[in-house]
């Protein structure tokens, strides 16, 4: 006769924890089991007339559920099953995770912490393993940097786990200098890796929430002088940010190295150059198009490459003006004097569709910023929105607003969320090419265009009332979440996807359910 087996369930629920919140920055495929640990021993631990008890009595997360029940409640009025069935799968966790954590015993603080420090570890294992790719491999895009997850779901686990680190550093080693140096150099470390990332998605987050940081300790702050330190500090983080990207984009759209009084008319080998201010515009400091001579660039190129002067480049785009731009972005004439001083390096970066120097830098503060003042030259000339991420967004938005405008009331449910947008971007016979032809990148917009005004306003309102009802938002860990997550939510489908969701649904409910007692010094 089998003996009935004994299953320590609070063991086997901190072990599911631990998979799933190492798994965050670093694995989709453990992440999912990690949740089935959670869900089999939940299962496992039966009492569900109890716990059925717990959770209905959990008005908050009776609430955080009832998101998952209005994709649900799309399904009435949605007319493909397929794409709404999956979109159904990609967002159990916001069903699963609120239902397992606030039926579960809650965790005493030393267990929470240690979580929230293998959180930290993991991101800390996933910057490090992008840093060795960005250092030994041949990396033509710097997503590559972020190989198990999407680089912005990565850059937003990195957001939180700076200021994870940065509640141990100022609430629970108080007076522990070792400790908070490791702490302090965490931060720079993860920090540094945003910047290395070129993660525009990372910073815009980080700076938004340390604002909204700081406004919330004002509000905080008893001590007058300490009140007047943070004005300050509110005052400096736009003032310094604004000041960077002032001089940055003065120095890159103004130029300073031609003058166009005294302009050479002819290359070294005697052949006309082709000074043009108009067609051309200007890039790093300099006109693009003054100093070409086409027919040189032709034949020094192809003496150097396999890739055609007249053909595309490896990203698709024109290779004569890749190289062009090249030559510009390092100071030389478009000529086969210029060409001629490329290493073979330069002409790999070409080839690859590299058309500024400072992209191909391996540690650039700059590359981003330039790449997003180039897009807004391009969208200023009216460019096509195609391969041009800022500009892109614009449409998006727009095909977003579109579809809302005529579905404003109920939305298009939620699996027609695709066809509206294809349907959408024909109407407006937008440029996009059809690879680019993306949903709206913006949660927010969204949520509308799927549920309506009224899915909408109950979104906002899954977001808001569960925190206000368990007094979260003085929690400080609880609130940099929140503001992140929002944060993400201006410019990023944060949910439409599975890591989203689940680095969405975990947390939230992590925070809000699974810490027995919240300590008076985890406020800050």
């Amino acid at each position: 006769m089998l003996k009935k087996i004994k299953v320590n369930h609070s063991a086997l629920y901190f072990t599911g924890l631990v998979i799933t919140i190492i798994s965050l920055p670093l694995s989709q495929f453990a992440l999912s089991v990690g949740q089935f640990v959670l869900l089999g021993n939940w299962l496992l631990e039966m009492n569900f007339k109890s716990k059925i008890k717990t959770f209905f009595s959990n008005k908050a997360a009776i609430i955080l559920v009832s998101l998952y029940l209005l994709h649900v409640a799309g399904l009435i009025y949605t007319t493909d099953f397929n794409y709404a069935f999956k979109d159904l799968r990609v967002k159990l966790p916001l069903l699963a995770l609120p239902i397992i954590f606030a039926t579960t015993q809650p965790l005493d603080p030393k267990k929470f912490d240690r979580l929230l420090w293998l959180f930290i570890g993991a991101c800390l294992a996933a910057t490090f393993i992008g840093i060795g790719i960005l250092i030994f491999k041949d990396v033509s895009d710097i997503r590559e940097i972020s190989p198990f997850i999407s680089h912005i779901r990565l850059s937003l686990n990195i957001c939180l786990a700076i200021f994870f680190t940065g509640y141990f550093l100022f609430s629970k080693f108080k007076g522990q200098l070792k400790y908070q140096i490791l702490s302090g150099l965490c931060i720079l470390w993860l920090i540094a890796f945003l910047i290395f990332s070129e993660s525009a998605t990372g910073f815009y987050v980080l700076f938004g929430a340390l604002f909204c940081l700081v406004i919330w300790g004002f509000t905080r702050i008893q001590k007058t002088r300490l009140k007047s330190l943070v004005i300050i500090l509110a005052l400096l983080i736009p003032v310094v940010l604004g000041a960077y990207l002032y001089f940055t984009a003065k120095t890159y759209l103004n130029p300073h190295r031609n003058d166009l009084k005294n302009l050479e008319n002819y290359s070294v080998q005697g052949n006309a150059y082709s000074h043009d201010t108009s067609k051309f515009t200007v890039e790093n400091g300099s006109f693009i198009g003054l100093y070409v001579c086409d027919k040189e660039l032709r034949e020094s190129w192809n003496n150097r490459s396999k890739l055609d002067y007249d053909g595309k480049d490896e990203k698709g785009q024109e290779l004569k003006m890749t190289l062009i731009r090249y030559l510009n972005s390092k100071g030389l004439r478009k000529d086969s004097e210029g060409t001629g001083q490329l290493y073979d390096r330069d002409i790999r970066n070409v080839e690859q569709g590299i058309a500024n120097q400072y992209y191909a830098k391996k540690f650039n503060l700059n590359s981003r910023m330039y790449k997003f003042l180039w897009e807004y030259q391009a969208m200023k000339r009216g460019a096509g929105p195609g391969g041009l991420s800022f500009v892109q967004r614009f449409e998006y938005w727009k095909a977003a607003t579109g579809i809302i405008s005529q579905n404003f009331w109920f939305g298009v449910g939620t699996g027609d969320m695709d066809e509206a947008f294809r349907i959408q971007y024909e109407k407006m016979k937008t440029q996009l090419p059809p690879e680019f032809r993306h949903r709206s990148h913006n949660q927010f917009l969204a949520i509308f265009t799927a549920f309506g005004v009224f899915g909408f306003l109950w979104f906002i309102f899954t977001l808001v009332y569960p925190p206000i009802q368990l007094k979260a938002f003085r929690n400080f860990r609880y609130f940099v979440f929140f503001t992140i997550i929002s944060l993400s939510m201006l410019f990023e489908d944060t949910l439409e996807t599975q890591m989203g969701a689940t680095l969405f649904a975990f947390f939230n409910s992590f925070l809000l359910f699974v810490q027995k007692d919240d300590p008076p010094d985890s406020n800050l």
